[in-house]
């Protein structure tokens, strides 16, 4: 019994040493030169502003500026949302195209939920709209004064 047990004991040790082992004809793990130089840092990924430029309210008419209720109101775009008379939309994504940005919207309007895409391009107090969607339909708006409520 004790030959049976010490051969067990045996076999387990040699299985657990070969699994551990290396092999001596493979190189063990090298060590790095202390004094060797230091490998160039990867880039920092290229920061985006996002649609900066579109942030804020706009309007149809300058007139319409003051107005916080009822169709002729200022539309608002934030970083994460588009948001006007009859529709709230989240911003699902903004890609930079060649005029603007393009902005993938989800929208509530009237209890419907709906996808829709629309180009955006602001040069100083303008906004020009696109709706791809809508048969390339345009929309211009005036930027709000930033003190209006």
């Amino acid at each position: 019994m004790k030959t049976l047990l010490r051969l067990a004991a045996t076999a387990s040790l040699a299985a657990a040493v070969a699994a551990c082992g290396n092999d001596p004809m493979e190189p063990g793990p090298v060590t790095p030169d202390p004094d060797a130089p230091l490998p160039p840092a990867d880039p920092a990924p290229a920061r985006t502003t996002g649609h900066a430029e579109l942030l804020g309210d706009w309007a149809a008419y300058p007139a319409w500026c003051s107005n916080t209720t009822g169709p002729e109101r200022p539309i608002t775009i934030t970083l994460t949302r588009f948001e006007g008379y009859e529709n709230s939309c989240a911003i699902e994504a903004s890609r930079p195209i060649a005029d603007g940005h393009e902005l993938d919207l989800v929208c509530e309007a009237e209890g419907q939920q709906k996808r829709e895409t629309v180009r955006a391009s602001a040069t100083e107090d303008r906004l020009r709209l696109s709706y791809p969607d809508r048969d390339g339909a345009t929309v211009a708006f005036t930027r709000c004064p930033s003190d209006q409520p």
